[in-house]
């Protein structure tokens, strides 16, 4: 390594033609007559960094840093030094070449301009300057703020005739040149902390009375009232009653800047009726530059956030992301809410009787067909029905797989007939397991050999699942028929359902059960 003594270097500057000092103490460089205590003839350069990590903390030799990463970022302003060491009037400038947003922090409790922190929207840049103030004093100003966008402006202009009268508004038709500002039937809709220019003029003939005139302003559309900056324009007859020529002093002027989204057009007042002209005459709304719009400013603090479901990148806030709040969309009287519990509530904001668990709701008042569900599976007649995980598809009204869904009783099969004594609930020692509510097609059979009586298999409170009446008044024992039943029944409720069984007399059977095949019974639910 070389050493270059400090005495060395100061001879090799005061050697060099580029360099002048002069009496006064100021340095010159390409001049020998500094008029600063530095006067540079040319060029200056400072230190570039291009970075993309998305949380940065500027360091002391950072001058000019630009941000070319894939997410919002965070940049962190160096911690004020009081005495040896404070670096006041050392300037950071950060441009954001993204689509996304910087947050810059001050070290707390220091402040940007009074604030903790202050934001670079997409594409923009700041330049910021060490006060040398410590503690909670503003350490860091901000000395200027860039942008490329371009402010919302509309211009509109008469396509036909008008006819007016006290209290008409002025709907001029052609739209010649606009951007970001939506308007219809003379009715422009402006945005919420934007500051606007609002212009017209009018011309008008055929007045109805002499000397008659008419005066104009702009108001809030939502109720005629003038906005309180509107200036009124006045178009007159001026002694031309009743010719065509035209006639008229320009014009209304206002400087609004709305507190939230609002609606504006021009409303005219005065007596008699006129025709505005088809070819003279115009409104236009500029946004200013500098009023916290698209058009030419940087907001300077924290305190405007994306929440809701809306994204924030720059100065762009879209819908979309987790809404973190309870959301009510209401257009000409169709709702869709969704609200704090986990509910969608279609049709309504109101959750209706009945619906306390349910966390999606349609209410199309007396009106049929509130849903419709396509996917392909649906048929006439066909119902929603669901595979065990609960995906529902479209499925006819029996288990497409019948045969192979049976299931069987369970527990094991005594006789209940052995009482001399006719009865009614007697035990059997079955019983069914139903998994959910809904239609049950049931089989079962045995085979009972006796004398007249008659036999039963059933389920308290839903109905019999086999049974046999006496039809022979033989004396002699006989096999009881139809051996094999089936039933179709209906259960409210999941549940272990009990079998038990009646018998109408005091007939023991001469034989149970001695039948091939032996006692069965199962089911399959085929419907809701």
């Amino acid at each position: 390594m070389v050493k270059i003594s400090t005495k060395l270097i100061f001879a090799m500057i005061a050697l060099s033609p580029a360099i002048a000092f002069a009496q006064a103490g100021n340095v010159g460089v390409n001049t020998v007559n500094p008029g600063s205590t530095m006067d540079i003839n040319g060029s200056l350069a400072a230190n570039y960094k291009a970075v993309t990590t998305a949380t940065y903390n500027l360091a002391l030799s950072d001058f000019h840093v630009s941000y070319n990463g894939s997410s919002d970022a965070v940049f962190g302003l160096p911690p004020s030094i009081s005495g040896i060491g404070n670096f006041k009037g050392r300037i950071y400038r950060i441009k954001n070449n993204t689509n996304f947003k910087i947050t810059v922090n001050a070290v707390a409790p220091e402040t940007i301009n009074g604030n903790t922190s202050i934001s670079v929207p997409a594409n923009q840049s700041v330049e910021l300057v060490s006060t040398g103030l410590t503690g909670t004093n503003s350490t860091w100003e901000l000395l200027s703020t860039g942008t490329s966008a371009t402010g919302d402006y509309i211009i509109v202009k008469p396509n036909a005739a008008q006819s007016v009268s006290t209290g008409s508004d002025v709907t001029f038709g052609s739209v010649i040149a606009s951007n970001n500002i939506t308007y219809s039937a003379g009715v422009f809709n402006l945005k919420a902390g934007k500051t606007y220019v609002l212009r017209c003029q009018l011309h008008a003939t055929d007045f109805s009375l002499a000397g008659g005139f008419f005066v104009y302003e702009w108001v809030d559309a939502s109720n005629n009232s003038v906005l309180p900056s509107s200036t009124t324009g006045v178009v007159d007859a001026i002694n031309n009653y009743p010719a065509t020529s035209i006639g008229g002093q320009p014009e209304a002027y206002a400087i609004y800047r709305p507190t939230v989204d609002t609606s504006v057009k021009v409303r005219l007042g005065g007596a008699g009726t006129a025709q505005l002209n088809p070819g003279i005459g115009f409104m236009t709304v500029t946004e200013l530059a500098g009023g916290n719009g698209n058009g030419g400013t940087t907001i300077i603090n924290n305190n405007i956030t994306a929440s809701n479901g809306l994204t924030l990148s720059g100065t762009d806030v879209k819908l979309g992301g987790t809404l973190s709040q309870a959301t009510d969309i209401a257009t000409a009287g169709n709702n869709l809410s969704i609200n704090g519990t986990g509910k969608v509530l279609v049709g309504t904001n109101t959750v209706p009787a009945g619906a306390a668990s349910a966390k999606v709701v349609i209410d199309n008042g007396t009106t049929n067909g509130a849903l419709q569900i396509k996917d392909g599976t649906q048929q006439l007649g066909y119902v929603l029905t669901s595979d065990a995980n609960g995906l529902a598809t479209w499925s006819s009204t029996v288990t497409t797989a019948f045969a192979d869904n049976w299931t069987s009783y369970t527990g094991t099969l005594v006789n209940p007939f052995t009482g001399n004594s006719g009865g009614d609930n007697l035990p059997t020692g079955l019983s069914v397991n139903i998994p959910a509510k809904g239609w049950y097609f049931f089989r079962s059979g045995i085979t009972i050999t006796s004398t007249c009586n008659d036999y039963w298999f059933y389920i308290p409170g839903i109905g019999e699942v086999w049974k046999s009446y006496c039809g022979t008044a033989s004396p002699d024992p006989i096999n009881f028929v139809p051996r094999d039943q089936t039933r179709v029944l209906y259960f409210a409720a999941p549940g272990v359902y009990p079998i038990v069984a009646h018998k109408t007399n005091l007939v023991v059977p001469t034989g149970f059960n001695g039948g091939n095949p032996s006692f069965y019974l199962d089911f399959v639910k085929f419907q809701n």
